[in-house]
């Protein structure tokens, strides 16, 4: 079978996720086109390597902003601009399709790639944009959105479970979409939990768009002498000059790295007692399937990690902090007290889930 299957490359997060189910199609003899652009591409061709064909097709524009008072007028310029790049993703991308003559086309958050004659499933765990204020206006209207886009889709695959699940108001208590056409097929993480000593007291692992990544990394060097334990930053930048000059001014009980490769970042994960990190939905399924204990630190403004952040703080499972709030030392003591993910999931069961979805 000849499987199409696009990825938003909005950040790693929808790259890192798909990874089990483009594995799992590999081993099962298909013959996999992954489509997306940028570091998803580069890091999907580093994980998969030759067992799968590439195509590079631009992404769609990023929504970011870090002014919440202009949130409402950004989201209104925005809309227009995001709707246009689908509708011309799909036509670009129909082309391409019908000359490829694939069986089956999966698309994380990839809105515009399906194909009306082929079957065509969505993945996606924001089935409603969280608005500042909670504004219904807002959140009805990506749900009336979704309504819209996702009628060619056979399925929305959500990565989350419809009972118990993680993502909150995200993908549950729904108003506009029809129950019938979504598909909560669990989370999904390419990390698996090791069999090895929680010799690390603290991993921060700092990222996300800039500014804020170099805001959180500055506040983060200013406190992290005062924290006794072994502790290891991971920067989510290049190494350069100004970090190396940063380390000389480390204490010796803290190992600095710059990226960290999937595979060492898992080894670290799982040595780590508590994670420090911001809280995109893709970290909160890697951090349960590690079952670690986290705090969590939203990218300022992004509304869905603020709302996941609190949502599990409410829950009792993870600390949140607001980025201008920290205070490493009283943080940290206030962290070891929650509980950490509150239900064990397995991923590869999850993985079988959706394959066999999509097969039905």
């Amino acid at each position: 079978m000849k499987v199409l299957y696009g990825v938003c490359s909005w950040g790693l997060g929808h790259a890192t996720r798909s990874l089990p189910i483009m594995r799992k199609l590999i081993d099962e003899g298909n013959e996999v086109t992954v489509t997306t652009t940028g570091r998803s591409l580069d890091l999907l061709k580093m994980e998969l390597k030759d067992s799968a064909n590439y195509y590079d097709s631009s992404d769609y524009p990023l929504p970011y902003t870090d002014k919440s008072k202009v949130f409402l007028l950004k989201f209104c310029w925005f809309a227009p601009k995001l709707i246009k790049s689908m509708i011309e993703e799909h036509r670009r991308m129909s082309k391409y399709i019908e000359n490829n003559n694939f069986d089956i086309i999966i698309s994380d958050n990839r809105y515009g790639i399906f194909h009306k004659k082929i079957p065509s499933f969505l993945i996606t765990h924001q089935l409603r944009v969280i608005a500042p204020g909670r504004l219904k206006m807002i959140e009805n209207s990506w749900e009336r959105f979704n309504v819209h886009f996702t009628k060619y889709f056979k399925n929305i695959m959500v990565p989350d479970y419809e009972e118990n699940g993680i993502s909150g108001d995200l993908s549950h208590n729904l108003n506009h979409l029809n129950s019938k056409n979504i598909v909560y097929f669990g989370i999904m993480s390419d990390f698996k939990k090791r069999d090895v000593s929680e010799d690390v007291d603290f991993l921060f692992s700092i990222s996300g768009p800039e500014p804020q990544r170099q805001v959180m990394e500055d506040l983060v060097f200013r406190q992290v002498n005062e924290i006794d334990g072994n502790i290891i930053m991971s920067l989510g930048r290049t190494f350069d000059s100004s970090i190396k000059k940063k380390k000389d001014e480390l204490a010796d009980n803290i190992k600095l790295y710059d990226f960290l490769p999937a595979e060492e970042r898992e080894l670290l994960m799982s040595r780590s007692r508590i994670i420090i990190s911001r809280s995109g939905y893709s970290t909160l399924m890697d951090i349960y399937a590690l079952e670690k204990k986290a705090m969590f630190i939203p990218t300022p403004q992004q509304t869905e990690q603020e709302y996941l952040a609190k949502h599990h703080e409410e829950r009792g499972n993870f600390l949140y902090v607001n980025q201008k709030e920290i205070d490493l030392p009283n943080n940290l003591m206030k962290a070891k007290n929650y509980s950490g993910p509150d239900k064990k999931y397995e991923v590869a069961k999850n993985t079988e889930k959706f394959l066999s979805a999509i097969h039905t």
